[in-house]
């Protein structure tokens, strides 16, 4: 199912009592906001709070159906993004994987689509309430241990690089090969930090060099105004000490064998935008998406 036609799905949940919802194969009916609800925030609420009424989670989820147990979690999160609260989502969340435990197979597949959602699908997911179905299982004591360390360990990665909140002030190894950390960077003319996560793997030179030929970004830093960090993730490569001649002087580079295992790092290359404070006000970001910035 495409994202326009689950957008449809939440419009006609919030804004119609129609029966539309179910001519589309979904997995369960979804619930329809009541006319009481007047405003697009108590819709968004009744939907979140009611969402799973109609899905038997003491029945086994079929593998056949995994599809459409996604849709159903795609959709869940786009509701809680239309405007629901977030103290109702987050309640929403753990209501559901409590109830959840009375099939710890089903229980485990909620928590595997809610990270399917967050790390390899293009939708954005509060930091948060993917937290809720990772501490959920993380807490569960019946579960296998490498599992519930699985979950402990993104829950470690994901509370040092929360958005809103100050990154985690890490340490590298800078292309001198002085140990530095992050708030070495700062500075007093900067008003925003971007830091450019990369491997020798992923085509991060090309996706480099394709931000660093960006006229408006390059005018940015070398003003100041912009402060750009480029750390490589992992051993530093041998071809570094080459590679260092096509960056900007301006560019502060690093490399660190650690931030892997510390940030939450879904993609390579990756991007962070930093405020002034070093809040992160975007991550996991492409070099299309700093370009489309620029160009507003």
């Amino acid at each position: 199912m495409n994202k326009i036609l689950r957008l449809v799905l939440v419009v006609i949940a919030l804004f119609s009592a129609s029966n539309a919802i179910s001519q589309v194969a979904t997995l369960f009916e979804y619930p329809v906001a009541p006319d009481t609800c007047s405003s697009i925030e108590s819709r968004c609420n009744y939907s979140v709070q009611h969402f799973w009424d109609n899905c038997e989670l003491t029945k086994p989820f079929a593998a056949q159906n995994d599809s459409l147990l996604l849709e159903a979690m795609l959709t869940y999160f786009d509701i809680m993004k239309a405007g629901a609260n977030t103290n109702v989502s987050l309640s929403s969340v753990r209501d559901l994987m409590f109830k959840s435990q009375a099939n710890h197979d089903n229980f485990l597949k909620l928590a595997s689509m809610a990270e399917y959602v967050l790390y390899y699908h293009d939708t954005d997911v509060i930091d948060d309430l993917y937290l809720t179905f990772a501490q959920s299982v993380a807490d569960a004591s019946w579960a296998k241990k490498e599992v519930r360390n699985h979950y402990a360990e993104q829950i470690k990665r994901l509370n040092t690089s929360k958005l809103g909140q100050p990154l985690l002030d890490f340490e590298y190894t800078s292309i001198t090969g002085a140990r530095k950390h992050l708030s070495d960077n700062r500075s007093a003319t900067a008003k925003v930090y971007v830091i450019m996560f990369s491997d020798v793997d992923s085509g991060s030179s090309i996706e480099r060099m394709r931000l660093s030929a960006d006229i408006t970004f390059g005018q940015a830093v070398d003003q100041g105004v912009i402060k750009m960090i480029n750390i490589v993730v992992g051993d530093v490569p041998k071809q570094w000490d080459a590679d260092s001649k096509s960056y900007s002087e301006k560019w502060e580079v690093g490399a660190s064998k650690e931030i892997g295992g510390k940030l939450d790092l879904r993609i390579m290359p990756c991007i962070y935008v930093l405020d002034e404070e070093f809040r992160v006000l975007a991550k996991n970001k492409t070099v299309d998406f700093m370009k489309s910035m620029l160009s507003m």
